[in-house]
């Protein structure tokens, strides 16, 4: 079973504010997508349960653009929420499947989380990026593919200690 983007999401915004920093819509973006990328590769299954697209200016997922986009480019102030108002949170009764996502979710933190929106968009449009060899990928509505992004993370995961800007 995979998760939502915004349970993802709010493992990110809550391991940002133990850390005392505040994301961006951007930043978030950039690493639920690291995280599904990082969890495909490791895994062979999808942490999301909806596809990353190719939009003009990078990935996306369009649920999290949906949700975030009010704050623009400035930090986010509230997590996302159910109907019920409660906020989404990775938690599907599996502990040992939740567990395996959280573990990623904490480290793809630990590497990117120090970096800036601008630096985490650089990260997913280097050459031989999945955005950069996903074909149309400037038509909105366009999916990378999962195997372009497991093979691309796979690839990264050979280079001990790898992030996109230390290769």
């Amino acid at each position: 079973m995979a998760y939502t983007a915004k349970a993802v999401a709010n493992e990110f915004l809550e391991l940002a504010k133990q850390d005392g920093q505040q994301l961006t819509p951007m930043q978030l973006q950039k690493l639920v997508y690291f995280a599904y990328g990082w969890y495909l590769a490791i895994t062979g299954e999808r942490l999301l349960n909806e596809r990353v697209e190719a939009w003009q200016w990078g990935p996306v997922i369009p649920s999290l653009y949906s949700e975030f986009k009010k704050f623009g480019s400035e930090p986010i102030t509230d997590m996302a929420r159910d109907m019920t108002s409660r906020p989404f949170r990775v938690r599907s009764g599996n502990p040992l499947k939740d567990g395996q996502a959280l573990m990623v979710i904490k480290r793809v933190w630990e590497i990117y989380g120090k970096y800036t929106a601008a630096q985490l968009s650089g990260m997913t449009h280097e050459p031989n990026s999945p955005w950069t060899r996903t074909p149309e990928k400037d038509i909105k509505g366009t999916d990378i593919s999962d195997e372009l992004i497991a093979d691309y993370f796979r690839k990264l995961a050979m280079n001990e200690h790898a992030t996109p800007t230390t290769r």
